[in-house]
């Protein structure tokens, strides 16, 4: 129920955002129009009398006005554009009209404006703190462990993802959070994926995950976690994959795991991290990298 009601005030704050960049943008764009076209119906009609006083003369009375067919050319073309202007005119009003009344209906004035983004300020720390809220109950009946799936500028995200994800399937867990994620290295960026899983513990998984890897010895192993590695060990570039303490980082020259804990902060390089699990012990570390397909 709780995600449920997150699920939804997410899309709430989404849907605020887009009115209030519509209503934001359209109006000031066709009030620039209109103002523009008024000016030109102006001119015109400034240009009209002029012609007309100079073909009736200064002390002349109003005379019936000439058929068309008789009017000069440049009269003629003078009133064909404050025709059309005028239509133009016409159009922009009615719209202009119908967003003021829109906005009107709204009271959607600068300071509703600036209360609604406050608004959606509340709604987003709403939904960031009911989904730890969730988390936490989670954490206290089945157990959460954080997860993160990262490669060099995306480098084969969707063949990664599905492998990572059928892992956490394979090993009791649930997917309960998806956050996009970026990071800057020296290198470049690393695109991915930060998860919160449920239904284990995470010391727990992660012992299990790496006593199966130690025990590896098989390249085309039909395993979840099996896959992954062999994922892993594909790329190109760098990449990291972290399912609890049990944590994978692929370089350009090894692909190795390890068990961090949780006092452990994780290098933000993928070289770091690799630096990093050589310096533990040897009973939580475990060189893979004769997974390699270039090795």
């Amino acid at each position: 129920m709780t995600t449920t009601i997150a699920l939804v005030l997410v899309c709430l704050a989404v849907a605020g955002r887009e009115l209030f960049l519509a209503f934001d943008k359209r109006l000031p764009r066709a009030q620039a129009e209109l103002r523009e076209l008024r000016t030109q119906v102006a001119e015109l009609a400034r240009r009209h009398e002029a012609l007309r006083a100079e073909v009736t003369g200064p002390d002349e009375q109003p005379a019936e006005p000439p058929a068309e067919d008789a009017l000069p050319d440049e009269t003629r073309q003078v009133l064909d554009r404050v025709e059309s202007l005028g239509d133009r005119v016409e159009r922009l009003e009615q719209e202009i009209g119908g967003l003021a009344g829109e906005l009107t209906a709204l009271d959607f004035d600068h300071e509703a404006q600036r209360a609604l983004a406050r608004s959606l300020d509340v709604l987003e720390n709403n939904v960031a703190e009911l989904q730890q809220e969730m988390l936490d109950r989670l954490a206290r009946q089945e157990g959460v462990a954080p997860g993160l799936l990262l490669s060099e500028e995306g480098e084969a995200e969707a063949l990664l993802t599905e492998a990572f994800e059928r892992c956490v399937s394979e090993y009791g867990l649930h997917v309960r959070i998806r956050d996009q994620r970026t990071a800057q290295a020296a290198n470049g960026g690393y695109w991915g994926t930060a998860y919160q899983l449920s239904g284990r513990r995470p010391d727990a998984l992660g012992e299990e995950l790496f006593a199966y890897v130690r025990g590896l010895y098989d390249p085309q192993d039909p395993t979840a976690l099996a896959a992954l590695l062999n994922e892993m060990a594909s790329l190109r570039g760098g990449g990291v994959a972290r399912l609890g303490p049990f944590t994978v980082v692929r370089t350009p020259n090894a692909l190795l795991c390890g068990l961090l804990t949780e006092s452990d902060e994780a290098p933000g390089e993928p070289w770091e991290l690799a630096a990093h699990l050589r310096e533990l012990p040897e009973d939580v570390q475990c060189d893979l990298t004769w997974l390699r397909t270039d090795a």
